[in-house]
């Protein structure tokens, strides 16, 4: 096979979550680009006219908004190629709310929502379809300050392996992203400030912050039959953050 047909999302219909801004929506641009039918699912829209097939302007957590979705997916007729599960809330020091409540509400985000949605959309996947869940490397390294945030992202590559193996005699492939630094709405205080930028800079690899363009090649491959046998893994794109020694 060849390669620009191993790799091809085109007519693919794929679902993506949280692509209002940053890493979702550079992803909805880049797959509407390379020719796939996208559904949108965000609690904002996005400030810039984007082609989407769909759009549902929806907090994951209003479980009545979801309903309305998976209805509308099933009257439609429409089967999912692909879901990418790219909502996610980092709840800092900085709002003032008490550590059981910020655990809560960053968990019931990050997890509970994403198991919900993949529950719910399960019937509409074709085989041979992708689940791709957005992690992070705070889920392996941890984060001054922000345990809600480091755990429920290491719950997410948990719950990713579990239902690889639940999913995989339906020929629906699981997998993870985990992304390093990427400058967006989340990191922007630490990107602005300067010691912090250069101070995760210097710790990757790389010597830099990654673009959030750079993230679109590992999500076109899971996507893609080029990954046909890849579930129950994680992928890391943090410009050596992960693996650069003292």
């Amino acid at each position: 096979m060849k390669l620009n047909k191993l790799f091809s999302i085109k007519d693919k219909i794929v679902i993506i979550t949280g692509c209002g801004s940053g890493i979702g929506l550079e992803l909805a641009r880049g797959f509407i680009l390379n020719g796939a039918h996208v559904i949108g699912i965000s609690r904002s829209k996005p400030q810039e006219k984007i082609d989407f097939k769909f759009f549902f302007e929806c907090d994951l957590n209003d479980e009545k908004k979801l309903k309305f979705i998976t209805q509308y997916i099933k009257d439609k007729k429409i089967k999912i190629n692909s879901l990418l599960n790219v909502a996610g809330i980092s709840i800092g020091k900085s709002v003032p709310q008490n550590e059981i409540s910020r655990f809560d509400q960053t968990f019931s985000t990050n997890v509970r929502s994403m198991f919900n949605i993949i529950n719910k959309l399960k019937p509409f996947f074709v085989s041979g379809s992708s689940i791709i869940n957005f992690s992070s490397i705070g889920a392996n390294l941890g984060f001054p300050e922000n345990p809600s945030y480091c755990a429920s992202k290491g719950a997410v590559l948990s719950l990713s392996r579990a239902l690889s193996t639940d999913f995989g005699s339906q020929n629906i492939r699981v997998n993870c992203i985990t992304p390093g630094y990427f400058h967006t709405k989340m990191t922007t205080i630490s990107f602005k400030n300067t010691n912090e930028k250069n101070k995760r800079e210097n710790r990757t690899s790389l010597g830099r912050w990654g673009e959030v363009r750079e993230l679109l090649g590992a999500s076109i491959y899971l996507a893609s039959d080029a990954s046909s046998y890849v579930t129950g893994t994680e992928l890391v794109i943090d410009g050596g953050w992960s693996s650069k020694g003292l």
